[in-house]
């Protein structure tokens, strides 16, 4: 069976406004994506955009969400008063496939869904898709990346520099020390450092100190140095005075494993904290000083009255002990990262800036939003397509982006987005069985089929871990291909299985999954497409002529 993408439903066609079928019994399972209007009653000019991501944080790993037991004050006070809390914000169940929706506006299926991925030829996010950092800076913004960046190392083509950025600074693996940015890279010849700046080795500039406060410093240096180009000051208020924007892609290495934190472990020092959760949940903190310090600069500059700001995790947080982590909390949902349960899928996210309608400041969607959906929503905010023809051409599946403006100021009532794909069976390891990483999963309205095995499958409490924590009852267990079905509205904690009570939702999902598997990038380009994996060899060669630091030895 061969599928063409360009004959495919897309969100943004209007062939696909129509549900395809309806179920009895439940409300209006759409079974084809709910196309969407673009013309909005009131859409800022160009705003400036600035995109936070916090890596591998719980769902209980936030004020707003366990003010017991989190602190993170910044947050809390931007959310409750300046911004929009996401509560069906959904994502990929680990990071570099999350990344890749983000910058290039596909459904993981159709982008990729396997961590592994960056260290292949072509890298995670295929070189000829059109990133969202491409689309702003063809309408005239200055582009910016900082933090991690997980979306291929091997090929120079791949790297952030090559990729829309006009500047780039961080690391380009998944995961490394905060301290001395050391990692194992692409090779097999041991722990070097992964520090790249814009087209080169960040010489000098590692192992200096906690980065987190390194990635702070570089968005106030850029943010400061935009502001003195482009603001000025009439008298009365800071105003533009150019035309030019500003985009920031902040990724931040925290709270990723290694779980390091710095003083702000110290947060988390009373008795009832164990020094797993305080060095975990330091690393939140620290995401809070980060945010609450470039939005308290967006502020002074005069930036923040044309600034959107939207802030999610990567996935959700690891909780079990066979995940690099292994101390989030994402309380009261099932599992975490690597696993199809809500918790691996669904983030905390929120969004916020001076844009924001005031009548929408401080109110809370439960619409479904996936993080792909950022890449239209931005694009159609900056006045360029939300489309991708250049990438279509060259072979590529088109955006699957939805915009999503018209429901965050409450222009419309309801969320255009009613599926989600969230990962197909062709996802690394969703058919591997007991402790591998996750499986498919597909929501359509309310319902929410979860296929194949999941690596673990438990819930935790509001303070997790704790002093009893021992980490024993962290079985894989499997819903096979039938899958497991749940009413996610009512039952968000996927406590209930309702395969066997409504068997003809559960089949009728399960013919969507299987309809949606065969869209998988994977499966239309078939094996090895993106040239294989890295040369190891290659890999550490480059490391040694670039001073010890991992970075591209391919060029074109």
């Amino acid at each position: 069976m061969m599928i063409i993408f360009s004959q495919l439903c897309r969100p943004i066609d209007k062939d696909c406004s129509k549900p395809e079928m309806m179920l009895k019994n439940i409300v209006a399972i759409a079974l084809a994506i709910t196309a969407t209007s673009y013309a909005h009653a009131a859409v800022p000019a160009r705003p400036n955009v600035v995109i936070i991501v916090g890596d591998d944080m719980g769902w209980a790993n936030a004020g707003w969400h366990n003010p017991e037991n989190v602190v993170t004050p910044n947050m809390d006070g931007i959310i409750t008063k300046e911004g929009i809390q996401l509560e069906r914000h959904y994502t990929f169940f680990y990071c570099s496939p999350t990344r890749s929706s983000l910058l290039s506006g596909r459904l993981p299926a159709h982008v990729s869904e396997n961590n592994g991925y960056a260290c292949t030829l072509e890298g995670a996010m295929p070189r000829n898709m059109t990133t969202i950092a491409d689309k702003l800076r063809s309408a005239n913004y200055e582009t910016h990346q900082i933090g991690k960046w997980h979306l291929g190392q091997n090929h120079n083509g791949s790297v952030p520099a090559n990729r829309g950025f006009d500047t780039a600074f961080g690391y380009l693996g998944g995961a490394e020390d905060h301290y001395d940015n050391t990692n194992g890279g692409c090779g097999s010849c041991g722990s070097h450092v992964d520090l790249w700046r814009n087209f080169q080795p960040a010489t000098g500039e590692n192992g200096t100190e906690f980065m987190a406060y390194k990635y702070n410093a570089e968005a106030a240096k850029l943010i400061s140095a935009f502001a003195a180009e482009n603001m000025e000051d009439n008298g009365t208020a800071i105003i533009p005075a150019t035309d030019k924007r500003f985009f920031l892609y902040l990724a931040l290495q925290c709270a990723h494993a290694p779980n390091e934190a710095d003083t702000f472990a110290e947060l988390y020092s009373g008795k009832k904290f164990t020094p797993e959760y305080a060095n975990y949940n330091g690393m939140i903190s620290a995401i809070d000083s980060v945010v609450g310090n470039v939005t308290t600069l967006l502020k002074s500059t005069g930036m923040w009255d044309n600034t959107l700001l939207i802030f999610t995790s990567d996935n959700g947080g690891p909780s079990a002990k066979s995940v690099s982590g292994s101390a989030a909390n994402n309380f009261p949902l099932r599992g975490g990262k690597h696993t199809a349960w809500e918790g691996g899928h669904r983030t905390l996210a929120w969004v916020s800036g001076g844009v924001i309608p005031a009548a929408a400041r401080g109110t809370v969607r439960h619409g479904y939003i996936h993080v792909a959906d950022w890449y239209g929503t931005l694009a159609l905010l900056a006045g360029v397509s939300p489309r991708d023809p250049e990438g279509v051409a060259r072979g590529m599946p088109d955006t699957d982006s939805i915009d999503m403006w018209g429901y965050l100021t409450g222009e419309t009532a309801n969320s255009p987005r009613t599926e989600l794909l969230l990962a197909s069976a062709y996802a690394d390891k969703a058919k591997g069985g007991a402790g591998k990483n996750g499986s498919a999963a597909l929501i359509v309205g309310d319902m929410k089929l979860v296929r194949f095995s999941q690596q673990y499958c438990f819930w935790t409490a509001p303070l997790y871990p704790n002093a009893s924590t021992l980490h024993k009852h962290e079985e894989a267990c499997d819903c096979g291909a039938a899958g497991c079905l749940f009413n996610i509205t009512a039952d968000p904690s996927e406590y209930h299985d309702l395969s066997h009570e409504l068997p003809d939702v559960a089949r009728t999902l399960r013919a969507r999954a299987e309809a949606l598997d065969f869209t998988s990038i994977e499966y239309v380009k078939g094996p090895y497409w993106r040239g294989g994996s890295g040369n190891s060899k290659a890999a550490c060669a480059a490391m040694e002529a670039n001073g010890g630091f991992w970075g591209p030895y391919l060029f074109p």
